[in-house]
């Protein structure tokens, strides 16, 4: 009877518990899920202007975001930028992939001497099709 013991002494221990790895596994999931939520509040500080016409964003290549709030800070893809250095940081992205949608983000309330420079900006660089994001008057 002592062999016996001993090999199911034996298969009682190689059993490998799970509960830690699954344990961090829904910490990392939470982790994503609020790091995409404060991803997401930073892009809110924008009110966009309201339309009543226009189309639904369905382009599956991720676009170039220009933000430009209230005050007149400007953003690129969600990170702060100055106007100086943003031709040079577009034209570097449209060098690798020209056909990259441009989106531009601008608060209802931010004045046309902030939005005009990004605009001719974009011309100069020759993006053909500039996308204006707005929301849909209900």
């Amino acid at each position: 009877m002592r062999p016996r013991s001993l090999i199911s002494a034996e298969q009682s221990s190689a059993r490998v518990n799970v509960t830690p790895m699954i344990d961090i596994v829904m910490v990392l999931i939470v982790f994503y899920l609020l790091v995409g939520q404060l991803a997401l509040d930073r892009r809110a500080a924008i009110t966009l202007p309201r339309t009543a016409t226009g189309v639904d964003q369905t382009t599956e290549i991720d676009p170039i975001v220009i933000g430009i709030t209230a005050d007149g800070d400007t953003t690129l893809n969600g990170q702060p930028i100055e106007p100086d250095r943003l031709p040079a940081q577009v034209s570097g992205i449209l060098a690798r992939d020209a056909a990259t949608p441009v989106r531009v983000r601008a608060d209802r309330d931010a004045p046309m001497r902030d939005l005009r420079p990004v605009l001719d900006t974009l011309r100069d660089l020759g993006v053909g099709g500039v996308e204006l994001v707005t929301e849909q008057q209900p």
